[in-house]
């Protein structure tokens, strides 16, 4: 009786944090901007809008253009009311089988409260759709991983960035659940581009690989932290605009030198990837767990290294720590999950303070150095520790693989899926 009102109380909770977060997408804040944006991409005349986005990912955006015909108004209300279908089907997910498993209890609450903190974008961007696929593909890591491999497929074919995270589904080459990992991946995500070239055409299907190439610095991406705050200190050295990349990007001294350091960084990052998914086909050792982690460090990797960060790509990681906070750790490798879980909370409240309540304050130089443009920077070093704790998640679970690990009765349940 007791755990069934703690499902109770976290439908209860859901409800009311819900309430509160579409409270915010009515205020006037622009936050609403992308979803009118989406409208205008569907029944305006410019043939350029939304091609920035996959084909795949925006077809939430469609499916709402059914309903909602070709009232603005409609059109918004009812993509809040599709983004909440989902968000409450992903927190029925998490409470399956609460039973068996009291950290899906906990889970559940992770996700009420790190889906209010990330404010609007929650609810009115896409970006919950590839981040829920992801999730997904953590869950089933642990049971079917050639579903995992399927769900990463679809997640990169809405998103691109989870593309990298397919590194996850390698292990040694001499092994038949690689080659099937890897051949259901390929073969899942040639079907759906194939759906968009036979549909959208070829130009289509490379559109938002075009548009990647002409972003400059976005102000709020972690190697534009020095920048910002001296663009605040000294406004006349430096230039604050909204760019063709339907974003703030600054120009001025040192940007060249970020955008390097990001460039080079992002290199980095992706040498390591290919060059772990090496050693994985030469050495083995693939383990659900350290697949995981590897997934959570990658996309928290993907963010402190981009050029880019726009306010939605906290949602990136917020289902996929919920997944896993669900599931059983290792020996030393549970506060670390928390740990990142509680700084996703935070980092999450602190862009929905600079995004939408006051975005003004640092794309406007104007204002001086100011509580927003700290919060930014705060925010954007918390995802470093972030990104270094992740790290050291995937070391210990590495070497936690090394081991036999001890997994309690019932923990096959334990799953998002089972």
């Amino acid at each position: 009786m007791k755990k069934y009102r703690s499902v109770i109380g976290a439908w209860i909770g859901w409800t009311i944090a819900r309430i509160l977060l579409v409270s915010m997408c009515r205020l006037d804040t622009g936050a609403d901007g992308d979803v009118i944006y989406y409208f205008t991409g569907i029944y305006g005349s410019r043939a350029k809008d939304m091609t920035e986005y996959p084909d795949v990912g925006a077809w939430p955006t469609l499916v709402v253009s059914w309903f909602s015909g070709q009232d603005l108004s409609s059109y918004i209300n009812d993509y809040i009311v599709m983004c909440l279908l989902v968000d409450g089907a992903f927190l029925a997910l998490l409470l399956r089988h609460h039973a068996h498993n009291r950290r899906a209890i906990l889970a559940a609450w992770f996700w009420i409260i790190f889906g209010t903190a990330a404010g609007p974008v929650l609810l009115m961007r896409l970006d919950l759709f590839p981040a829920l696929a992801v999730a997904g593909a953590g869950a089933f890591f642990i049971s079917r991983p050639n579903v995992a491999a399927g769900l990463l497929a679809l997640a990169t074919t809405m998103k691109l960035w989870p593309g990298v995270l397919a590194v996850a589904l390698v292990d040694r080459v001499t092994r038949a659940h690689t080659w099937v990992r890897l051949m259901v991946f390929v073969a899942t995500g040639a079907a759906l581009s194939a759906v968009t070239v036979l549909t959208q055409g070829v130009d289509r299907l490379l559109s938002p690989l075009n548009y990647q190439g002409e972003r400059g610095l976005q102000i709020e991406s972690l190697p534009a932290s020095i920048a910002i705050v001296q663009a605040h200190l000294n406004p006349r050295q430096y230039s604050i605009f909204y760019a063709s990349s339907k974003s703030f990007e600054i120009t001025g001294p040192g940007v060249d030198t970020a955008i390097a350091i990001s460039t080079v960084s992002m290199a980095v990052l992706l040498f390591f990837a290919v060059s772990f998914a090496l050693y994985r086909f030469c050495a083995g050792g693939w383990t659900t767990h350290s697949a995981q982690a590897l997934c959570v460090l990658l996309v928290l990797a993907l963010i402190a290294t981009n050029k880019v960060f726009s306010p939605q790509y906290i949602v990136w990681i917020g289902p996929l720590l919920a997944v896993l906070v669900r599931q059983s750790s290792g020996r030393g490798v549970a506060w670390l999950k928390g740990f990142l879980a509680l700084c996703a909370i935070i980092a999450a409240g602190m862009g929905t303070y600079i995004f939408p309540f006051n975005y003004a304050s640092i794309t406007d130089p104007g204002f001086g150095l100011n509580a927003a443009v700290i919060c930014l920077v705060v925010r954007n070093s918390l995802i470093l520790v972030m990104t270094l704790g992740a790290l050291a998640w995937f070391i210990a679970e590495l070497r936690l693989g090394a081991r036999p690990r001890i997994v309690p009765q019932g923990a096959r349940l334990q799953r998002l899926g089972a």
